[in-house]
């Protein structure tokens, strides 16, 4: 058919279902109850290269009506058009210019418009009679300056769209892809009702998003920001429970440097390998987040909730401000947090800082009954009023540590110190010199430091870690623990007692030994390894048990498996 021209026209009632109009022009036309929709046998109205700029359309059904681009047609032009309860619905608006329409009560769902121009195109609505985006695919669209306000976007495609300073207040973004889509500053995002929206790989820079609610019935959002780019990202009372801000597949890593997300809820967020430097997380909600490899150096976590939170994987907190926070239950094993605040935290039991690097750290003020610190690096760390009570302390560095009024742990000087402990466990360190320490009932942990110190257990099942220099051990009651790492000295351990139920040898950072039968006494010495080899027994001697002999027997009874080195007996 050839192209018509109905240029300022009043069209009322008109049926053009199922025709060809390809070319044709309704520049500043009328159209009232016009039909663009498929005729009685299915076929679409094609209406590619259309004019349609400065038209008035009112009531207009024009589903699965076809304007994209064809042969040597190209897409439809709607230029400032105003379109007034139109239903295009189905739609292919591929590539059509759609710039500064005005719409009411539009209805473009599961329409195709991908890399629309629809630059300042006005789509508003509100809550009670939603703008029906639903389903659409607007991937590649620029929608700059577009209002938006209460469209309903569910299901619909926005990946790599233009959303620069478009309003989107109070819209519905459910189970909507915006992957790799372009936000500005000036975008608004205020009132959205967020779930299961994925942003990934989307540009989120600057952007502010405020007061999100989810679908009724719904607790977490479970929306994904793979990848994404949030420097200085604003979201002020936000639900991003059960978030995903981990590592894209590409290998882009989220960037949450400089954002802001107090007051938040991310209950059970996965931040696996999120940057985070200089974030402001303050009184955040992160209880059963994964943080696994994130890096929140310099971050604000003032009265974050981290209950139950992983924080593995060499996580970065080093400077990180964590006063108040709640840590019961998280886990820290390896993490870096040097120089950190942690004044007035709170951990439990469950709280596990296993190798993590503590140097510089404070603790003033801190609860953290119970915690575990093995093998954790406390050195010059602030533990002034804090609570270490049965606290795990194994293989701690406290050295140069300030602790005043710490209730759990006794320190001692860099004289011969002589420590007596209480009934209860205790954590003593004894640090340089000779010291004499002695834990008293209780299942004690006792550090003697450098030089030849004296350690005795004494009553309960303690830890004895003698440390440098030729230390006298003595377990005691109870089936105590006797540490020894490499470098320590030449360390004389009595009354150690061998069998089910006896006493623990645990070694680190040895993988030989040599077991030598010293008259009534047995001797541990460094080894190759080798059976048979001639220079077995003649290694550097790490200790000896007094008056007790040790045999191969013994092994799986009085040995730490974890860690345990090749024994060669004699």
């Amino acid at each position: 058919m050839a192209a018509l021209n109905f240029e300022g026209q009043n069209l009322v009632g008109n049926s053009f279902q199922g025709q060809n109009l390809n070319g044709s022009t309704f520049f500043k036309a009328r159209l009232e109850s016009v039909r663009f929709d498929p005729n009685a046998q299915g076929q679409a109205t094609q209406l590619r290269g259309t004019n349609f700029s400065e038209s008035i359309w009112i009531n207009v059904n024009a589903t699965n009506a076809i304007f994209s681009s064809s042969g040597s047609f190209g897409p439809a032009n709607f230029f400032k058009a105003t379109l007034e309860n139109v239903n295009l619905s189905g739609a292919n608006l591929s590539g059509a210019n759609l710039s500064l329409i005005s719409t009411k009560d539009i209805n473009l769902s599961n329409a195709n418009l991908t890399n629309a121009n629809l630059q300042e195109a006005n789509l508003s609505g509100e809550q009670s009679e939603r703008p029906n985006l639903a389903g659409a695919n607007f991937t590649g669209a620029d929608l700059y300056k577009a209002k938006l306000k209460a469209a309903d976007f569910t299901g619909a495609k926005l990946v790599n769209a233009k959303l620069g300073s478009a309003d989107l207040e109070a819209t519905l973004l459910v189970n909507v892809d915006l992957t790799g889509a372009q936000f500005d500053a000036a975008t608004n995002l205020t009132d959205v009702t967020l779930s299961n929206a994925i942003f990934d790989l989307t540009n989120l820079s600057g952007v502010t998003l405020t007061d999100t609610t989810s679908p009724d019935g719904l607790a977490a959002t479970n929306s994904k920001f793979r990848g994404a780019d949030l420097t200085n990202f604003k979201a002020e009372d936000v639900n991003f429970a059960g978030a995903d801000f981990s590592q894209h597949s590409n290998g882009t890593r989220t960037n949450l440097t400089g954002a802001n997300l107090a007051d938040s809820e991310l209950t059970g967020a996965n931040l696996t390998r999120v940057i985070a430097e200089n974030a402001f997380l303050e009184e955040v909600d992160l209880s059963n987040a994964v943080l696994v490899g994130g890096d929140f150096s310099n971050a604000n976590l003032g009265g974050a909730n981290l209950t139950g939170a992983n924080l593995t994987g060499g996580v970065q907190l080093d400077e990180a401000f964590l006063q108040r926070t709640i840590l019961a239950g998280a886990n820290l094993t390896g993490a870096n947090l040097s120089g950190a605040d942690l004044k007035e935290a709170d951990g439990n039991n469950q709280t596990n800082f296993t190798n993590a690097n503590l140097s510089g750290a404070s603790f003033e003020v801190g609860s953290f009954i119970g915690s575990n610190f093995t093998n954790a690096n406390m050195s010059n760390a602030i533990l002034t009023k804090g609570d270490f009570t049965n606290a795990i302390m194994v293989g701690a560095n406290l050295t140069g540590a300030t602790a005043v009024d710490v209730v759990g742990l006794t320190m001692g000087t860099s004289g011969a110190d002589t420590i007596t402990g209480t009934s209860a466990k205790d954590n003593i360190f004894g640090f340089d010199s000779n010291d004499s320490l002695n834990g008293g009932d209780g299942n004690d942990y006792l550090d003697g430091g450098s030089g030849a110190d004296s350690l005795t257990g004494a009553g309960g099942n303690d830890i004895l870690f003698g440390g440098a220099g030729n230390d006298t051990i003595t377990g005691g009651g109870g089936s105590d623990t006797i540490h020894y790492r490499s470098g320590h000295g030449q360390d004389r351990i009595n009354g150690f007692q061998v069998g089910t139920g006896g006493d623990i040898l645990s070694f680190s950072g040895i993988t030989a030994i040599d077991i030598v039968s010293s008259g009534t006494n047995t001797q541990f010495r460094l080894g190759d390894g080798i059976a048979g080899n001639a220079g077995f027994g003649t290694g550097s001697l790490c200790f000896t048990l007094a008056n007790t002999s040790f045999t191969s027997a013994n092994i799986s009874s009085n040995i730490d498996s974890t860690s345990s080195p090749i024994f060669q007996f004699s």
